[in-house]
């Protein structure tokens, strides 16, 4: 798996980066983690950077993903480097209520982490 997962000290949230294709597989071991990262912290956010993704593997991977960001009672999640696609895809999840995080689309790190920022409560 080409995908990383960490939990960023300094920021207080998960960053995610997706590169290449999005497995179903993959989906389990990333939402395996996130809440061993998120024990203990103060917020259930992430960044999924998406600048070097490919393309998801099927419905059943994001309807995977969908279940674990909700089982892991994330709150916030921003997309970083989405394409129109992704977006379009992401949207219509939302819309249908599969994912129950706040979420956004931003073009940069920096905007991600100002938008997490102004999430905090």
């Amino acid at each position: 798996m080409a995908h990383t997962i960490q939990y960023n000290d300094d920021l207080q949230l998960i960053v995610q980066a997706v590169n290449g294709v999005y497995s179903t597989e993959d989906a389990k071991q990333m939402g395996q983690q996130y809440n061993i990262l998120l024990e203990g912290k103060p917020y259930r956010q992430i960044i999924v950077d998406l600048r070097n993704a490919g393309k998801m593997e099927s419905r059943e991977t994001r309807s995977a993903t969908n279940q674990l960001l909700n089982d892991a009672q994330i709150s916030d999640i921003v997309f970083v480097g989405a394409t129109a696609a992704q977006r379009m895809i992401a949207k219509v999840l939302m819309k249908l209520g599969s994912l129950q995080a706040e979420s956004n689309f931003v073009k940069d790190m920096d905007e991600a982490v100002k938008w997490i920022e102004k999430r905090r409560k």
